[in-house]
């Protein structure tokens, strides 16, 4: 049925299918666990079988063929709404949840859901980048959480409940997701990538869990970096020269504006940190083992002074200038 197509959330569905048939079900929950593993589609499964008219809610099951299957299945069913962080934008704007300033509380997703169902017998909303809600966001939806209209049903999606808001989460019951396993995440995207053959191991495991990673990996300009990065810090020493310019022209070929190229060379560390950390494991001897730390610490080092929007060219040339030194045993 339905659910055959959800790889590793088995118990949380059957958590769901428990609740609703002892009328169990809050009206609000916190979807919780890393991006990319199916919180979102999990969702809109759970929002299929609660639209369909063929199956009972007990029964949590879908039809896949009625018009409300079909408008679940084309992201076109009018009692489904959806926010989440626009791009480009630093927390989810206060328009999305109220309207703006000319329709303030007759528009966006506290006012839409207030409104009597269109074709099913509830309204659900799913709100991705929840951690994302800050401010006068985050109160906008406190009295809908409160008091929501009857049958409603939000989910809140969040990689981790820590930046979620205590007033929200008080408010939410919370449902923690893990990562996806590694057969299942091969599996997932054999399915997406047909022709893809064999999938490299390192792809699996750099994706830890998550679909949205692997696929992101998959690209070839981003393959190609990893390679580069890895056959460098494979060497017993690293040639700083060398590397700042095999790595810089990935980087030229893979383009995009300064958020992107930020973007980028986190994964030049996570390759960097991938790649130190199993070369530390098959270390000899406690001086190599002293290096390889020494370098490492520098890559985390790195990854905050990329928080602090340092420019992407000097953090290269400094990591790489860095990782060269401390290879050859030196501290600085």
């Amino acid at each position: 049925m339905i659910w055959d197509s959800l790889k590793g959330h088995q118990h949380q569905m059957e958590m769901f299918r428990r609740a609703i048939g002892r009328n169990r079900l809050a009206h609000a929950y916190l979807l919780i666990g890393p991006s990319g593993i199916g919180k979102r589609y999990f969702a809109k499964l759970l929002a299929q079988c609660l639209f369909c008219p063929q199956f009972s809610d007990e029964e949590l099951e879908a039809c896949g063929e009625c018009h409300a299957c079909r408008q679940m299945q084309a992201g076109t069913h009018p009692d489904l709404l959806e926010i989440g962080l626009p791009d480009g934008k630093r927390s989810i704007p206060l328009e999305l949840l109220i309207g703006d300033r000319e329709n303030r509380g007759r528009e966006g997703l506290c006012h839409d859901i207030a409104m009597k169902p269109m074709s099913a017998n509830r309204r659900i909303a799913i709100i991705n980048d929840a951690e994302m809600l800050y401010d006068e966001s985050a109160n906008s939806i406190l009295k809908t959480l409160e008091e929501p209209p009857p049958g409603a049903i939000l989910f809140l999606l969040t990689p981790d409940i820590e930046p979620i808001l205590p007033t929200i989460r008080s408010r939410c019951q919370p449902v923690r997701f893990q990562s996806l396993a590694d057969e299942d995440l091969r599996e997932l995207l054999l399915q997406e990538n047909s022709e893809a053959g064999e999938l490299p191991h390192e792809l699996i495991r750099l994706a830890d869990g998550s679909l949205d990673t692997a696929r992101q990996l998959l690209d070839p300009g981003l393959d190609k970096l990893r390679r580069k990065v890895s056959a460098l810090l494979t060497q017993p020493t690293l040639n700083s020269g060398q590397a700042i310019k095999d790595v810089s022209e990935i980087l030229d070929e893979l383009g995009g504006d300064p958020a992107t190229q930020r973007k980028h060379l986190r994964w030049v560390l996570q390759f960097a940190i991938d790649t130190l950390g199993r070369k530390l494991k098959t270390a000899e001897n406690v001086d190599e083992c002293d290096r390889i730390g020494l370098m490492l610490d520098r890559c985390f080092e790195t990854e905050l002074h990329i928080r602090q929007t340092m420019p992407v060219p000097l953090c290269l040339e400094a990591l790489f200038a860095s990782l060269g030194r401390r290879s050859r045993g030196m501290l600085s």
